[in-house]
């Protein structure tokens, strides 16, 4: 918009050679260069996407302040300029250097304006030599991508088979090796994490309950396998599980607790509330061990996210096998939180790697993308007042839409494209898609990214693929159970999938293919609504493609 030149030219002050005019609530972005006193508009584009792009050309210990320089609520508490110093990235020596940064609101015609006055690094760089270094961005990404993903399925599989801990040792340090050598960068965080893999030794299964025989029983079925840690009340499981470095779970190599309800001194519910605030319940399976117990209490030790409930008296080979299965999938849940992001900040590089070639991937079709979850989330909020869908709400929604086929990038290319029927192996790890995806936004992209709501993104990734009978994946829930979030996402991503698929584009046969999969696949209610906007994504995707 050439009708922010004269704003450019009122405002600017000093030396700079470039001017960004942001207007937020239009989500727009116009770049100026200056130069010899003459204003150009240079580029106009989304401020959505302009943050999200943030990570390629700012270092990365700065972008928090640099983001948080632009929030409007930050500027209205601030007469004048706000200066920044940060680090920028030169294009055409792919190196970090000091660059400045004057930041100022502004009322213009009734709306607020953020203006940027910046200082390029080098003036005259070439929009071939910036494709160039782009370039070189992604592929390095990509190829970061398929090394790492690769690494990580070679050591969940030797985790989780029969060799002795030795053998184990050296494979692991091998595949490690083959990493650092290729980037360098990592063997800090490679070597911590290496160490933390194989210094784990026999699992150890813990029971909390005050019932002798039912200890006894427990024990006696697992402790050939593991080793065994009772508690008879609450309040003796806490103490075992808290000491001062708070990683009891990690240093006894804890793979599971059962876990009854109903004890003397501390109750079971005290010991979920202690294991949820510590983040136990995501990190390894509580099975509930009781009785009859009435439905409320059934639903409220579902509501901590526990792994199983077993009634008495058990049978002793399901048990076993039911036990074990959910000691493997947690474990394989874990491993890439585990490798790449467990409380470790060099490890979280590794994990930005895959956002980014993951964004970069998919930038076109995540515009369109958000597009269609917006409109079809306004036309339910209209449709159906009792969800409670604020406009704000929808946002963040369709913002956090884009991501929800991150978890597609935990697993090597050559098993998620593979032709033909999977191994029961590769279709347990197939299985975990979603689950790993989830994980990266609810250990890193959420904590970085302002943009999206933490807990739709997390809903999206983790449940677009759950059916609205029961039959999808991850978890097989159903109905309700399924949030809103990700059944309105669910939508829009299979129309999304379905108008890539179908060449020539079959509008009308999109529609009805998705029509066909009310009550089975989607919510009713969510067809329903599709129905009154399928114009609406077909004059979008038109205009998109």
């Amino acid at each position: 918009m050439n009708e922010y030149k004269g704003i450019v030219n009122k405002y600017i002050v000093g030396s700079y050679d470039e001017a960004l005019i942001i207007d937020v609530m239009e989500d727009k972005l116009f770049k100026y260069n200056i130069k010899n006193n003459d204003i150009n508009l240079q580029e106009e584009y989304s401020y959505m996407d302009y943050l999200n792009n943030c990570t390629n050309f700012i270092y990365e210990n700065d972008i928090d302040d640099y983001v948080d320089a632009l929030s409007i609520s930050k500027l209205e508490n601030n007469s004048g300029y706000i200066d920044l110093n940060y680090k920028k990235l030169d294009e055409l020596t792919s190196t970090y250097k000091d660059n400045t940064i004057k930041v100022t609101l502004i009322n213009e015609d009734n709306k607020k304006l953020i203006i940027v006055l910046n200082s390029l690094i080098h003036n005259g760089a070439s929009y071939q030599q910036k494709d160039d270094i782009s370039s070189r961005y992604e592929s390095k990404n990509k190829k970061i991508v398929d090394s790492v993903s690769l690494a990580i399925l070679k050591i969940h599989n030797i985790i989780n088979n029969d060799n002795n801990m030795s053998n184990k040792k050296e494979f692991i340090n091998a595949i490690l090796s083959s990493l650092t050598n290729e980037f360098p960068e990592f063997v800090e965080a490679l070597n911590d994490n290496a160490r933390y893999l194989t210094e784990v030794g026999r699992s150890t299964i813990m029971i909390v309950d005050d019932d002798k025989m039912t200890c006894n029983l427990i024990k006696k079925i697992f402790d050939k396998d593991y080793d065994i840690i009772i508690a008879n009340n609450g309040e003796e499981a806490i103490s075992l599980l808290n000491d001062n470095n708070g990683n009891a779970i990690l240093k006894n190599n804890i793979s599971c607790i059962f876990l009854d309800l109903v004890m003397p001194v501390l109750d079971g519910f005290s010991v979920l509330d202690y294991l949820n605030d510590k983040n136990y319940l995501n990190k390894l399976p509580v099975i509930i061990i009781s009785g009859n117990y009435d439905k409320d209490t059934r639903n409220r030790a579902y509501s901590y996210k526990i792994a199983d409930m077993l009634e008495k008296p058990f049978n002793v080979q399901v048990i076993r096998h039911r036990i074990e299965n959910l000691i493997n999938l947690y474990k394989a849940n874990n491993s890439l939180t585990e490798f790449l992001s467990y409380q470790h900040r060099d490890l979280k590089n590794i994990v930005n790697a895959i956002i980014n070639s993951y964004e970069l991937d998919n930038e076109i079709g995540s515009n369109m993308l958000k597009k269609y979850v917006k409109i079809l989330a306004m036309q339910v909020s209209v449709d159906y007042k009792e969800y409670n869908l604020s406009s704000h709400a929808i946002n963040k929604l369709a913002e956090s839409s884009i991501y929800y086929g991150i978890g597609n990038y935990t697993v090597p290319k050559s098993l998620l494209f593979k032709k033909g029927i999977l191994t029961e192996e590769e279709r347990s790890i197939m299985q975990l898609t979603n689950v790993n995806g989830a994980n990266i936004i609810k250990h890193v992209l959420a904590k970085d990214n302002h943009l999206i709501d933490p807990n739709y993104c997390y809903e999206i990734v983790k449940y677009h693929s759950e059916n609205y009978d029961g039959s999808g994946k991850p978890e097989g829930i159903s109905g309700s159970s399924i949030p809103l979030s990700a059944q309105i996402a669910s939508l829009a991503i299979e129309y999304h999938n379905l108008i890539n698929m179908i060449n020539p584009v079959d509008y009308e046969k999109v529609s009805k293919l998705i029509m066909m999969e009310s009550g089975r696949k989607f919510n009713p209610k969510i067809v329903e609504s599709f129905k009154k906007v399928q114009s609406e994504f077909e004059s979008i995707t038109k205009v998109g493609n």
